[in-house]
């Protein structure tokens, strides 16, 4: 397991390191008054930080079925310490604060979680921070099914594979920073000759990867432009491995792109919303255990408390730190 992911946190706990670092960001986005911008957001940032912890340590000590509600508002804290890095004037209005999701207000009698649908709204925090972090526009109406998300989590391949026998993904074995193996097996679960493998590659990656036929069993991913844990699509992290998934399904990767920080935030907006408003039902899932989605929604909580404030911890230090 990686180090306490909290100590990439540990310089934004001071004032004066943080205003600098504010600064230096205001600067690279041409802002007038960079110096007096960054003073005074430097504590709101701190408390951004301070508050979304908070949340993430009392989650690791509370019951399961509170987990989601506590994990996700420590994420929107999160979210609205890096949105602070790109708008110097958040929140200046209202529309900002909403959650920017929407679901169904009430559940069928034979809800499943998996097969749930969310639509992203025209305004609200969802929005707001893929604009200003990752310049996504025009993702409103856009629609995304619970299972699709979680199937593009490497660290839940296993568990598909052992609950549905599917295969969405494939781990590719680390040998340096930046080469990475592949198995041609990968080839084989998409259907795909060797030839077209590599013509699939090479559209899909582009300018991003090289690959090489190693061997008859093995292909070489030789990463040549930096891949970001929390943005490597087509690509997939895992934490505790510190190496890539490579999907083999192709409706992964005809869904619309989100990367990995929406698409935990998409998943915990829907199961907090079924804790605080779904109740018994929510209650019978964990007190029951007769529906398969148990399993799915345990480890994902058991990964997003980790994962989610290092890869926020990595978005920060990748605005290069002064």
């Amino acid at each position: 397991m990686k180090q306490d992911v909290w100590s990439l946190f540990d310089m934004f706990f001071s004032s004066q390191k943080t205003q600098q670092f504010l600064a230096n960001q205001y600067e690279k986005l041409n802002l007038q008054d960079s110096n007096g911008k960054s003073f005074d957001n430097t504590y709101g940032f701190i408390y951004y930080i301070e508050h979304g912890k908070k949340y993430y340590k009392l989650a690791d000590q509370a019951p399961a079925e509170l987990k989601p509600v506590l994990l996700f508002y420590g994420m929107t804290q999160l979210m609205k310490a890096c949105i602070l890095c790109k708008d110097p004037d958040y929140p200046d209005s209202s529309s900002v604060l909403a959650h920017g999701l929407s679901t169904r207000k009430r559940k069928k009698r034979s809800y499943e979680f998996l097969n749930d649908e969310v639509k992203v709204q025209k305004t609200g925090l969802f929005n707001h921070f893929c604009e200003k972090m990752f310049h996504m526009k025009h993702i409103e109406g856009e629609k995304f099914m619970m299972n699709h998300l979680l199937s593009t989590l490497p660290e839940l391949a296993p568990l598909y594979r052992q609950m549905t026998g599917a295969f969405y993904q494939i781990r590719m074995n680390k040998e340096s920073n930046d080469s990475f193996i592949l198995s041609c097996e990968a080839a084989d679960l998409l259907h795909m000759s060797v030839d077209r493998f590599k013509e699939y590659i090479n559209s899909m990656f582009s300018s991003k990867i090289k690959m090489e036929l190693r061997d008859e069993n093995n292909y070489q991913i030789l990463l040549i432009d930096q891949l970001h844990p929390f943005d490597c699509f087509p690509l997939h992290y895992h934490f505790a491995e510190d190496t890539y998934y490579f999907p083999v399904d192709r409706d992964l990767l005809q869904m619309p792109v989100l990367n990995e920080l929406m698409v935990h935030y998409v998943l915990l907006y829907n199961l907090s919303m079924i804790s605080r408003y779904d109740t018994e039902w929510w209650s019978e899932l964990f007190h029951t255990y007769t529906s398969l989605e148990l399993p799915f929604i345990n480890q994902f909580l058991n990964v997003t408390a980790q994962k989610i404030p290092y890869l926020f911890g990595q978005l920060l230090h990748n605005m290069d730190i002064p």
